[in-house]
């Protein structure tokens, strides 16, 4: 379902004070090199990574009336579903204003540019290989989300308007455990974006009542590892792949 570009509701939460890279994401997109072994992953690829499977559409939970004796909030009755309809406003420990939303059909050609604009470290980090573009089955997979199971928010600087930042977050089937990938655009690097939007992250898949959420990182990408620590993600070795490290935030 296609979500509003429009500000429907728009809340600003506080910033953090470690430093931001760009968070490679345990769900990556695969390499033009047919060779490659890694072949899943949320919103990036054609086949999820680890049986997250995501089912074509999701019914909504029944409406329940609200008794005054309950008053029913986010934290006491979590939504199944990983939508942002709403455009979200943040600001970072460097005093960058962020607005979220969600992707949409038309953001093909913005999301594309974004991603040619990332270093070569970036790209590697963010999917695993050697690629320096986003394939037309990447791209389509960042636009396809389902807005339930997979999410994926692009942040923006209030002041320019310019695409700065990419969220993508995917639970499983069972709504359990979530992956979370993010890229900053290199110019915004060090000025809090990375730290600001994995605490987005955080906050949403605990708010939507998730247990887990988890990235899988290039053990070489230090500068995300030291961001996701920061947050509490405890890391462990990835079994398969000895260059790998998977970062994992128990929620509950």
């Amino acid at each position: 379902m296609r979500r509003p570009r429009g500000v429907l509701a728009c809340r600003r939460k506080g910033a953090g004070n470690a430093e931001t890279q760009s968070v490679a994401p345990i769900s990556r997109a695969p390499a033009p090199d047919p060779r490659e072994s890694r072949t899943g992953g949320p919103a990036a690829r054609s086949k999820p990574r680890r049986g997250h499977a995501h089912p074509p559409h999701f019914a909504a939970p029944p409406v329940r009336p609200k008794s005054r004796r309950q008053k029913m909030t986010l934290t006491n009755a979590p939504d199944s579903t990983l939508s942002e309809a709403t455009e979200t406003c943040l600001q970072t420990r460097s005093g960058v204003d962020l607005r979220l939303r969600p992707v949409a059909d038309s953001d093909a050609d913005i999301v594309n540019q974004f991603f040619d604009g990332l270093t070569a470290d970036d790209m590697q980090f963010r999917f695993l290989s050697g690629q320096s573009h986003l394939s037309s089955a990447q791209l389509a997979a960042m636009i396809g989300v389902d807005h339930r199971h997979r999410e994926h928010l692009l942040a923006f600087d209030a002041a320019t308007s310019e695409l700065i930042a990419s969220l993508l977050i995917a639970a499983d089937e069972a709504f359990v455990t979530a992956e979370v990938a993010i890229s900053v655009a290199p110019a915004y690097k060090t000025r809090g974006v990375g730290w600001t939007l994995l605490n987005h992250a955080v906050d949403l898949a605990r708010v939507r009542g998730l247990k887990t959420l988890r990235s899988i990182e290039s053990r070489a990408n230090r500068g995300a590892m030291e961001v996701e620590r920061t947050l509490g993600f405890k890391a462990s070795d990835y079994d398969g792949d000895a260059t790998l490290a998977l970062l994992e935030l128990e929620l509950r």
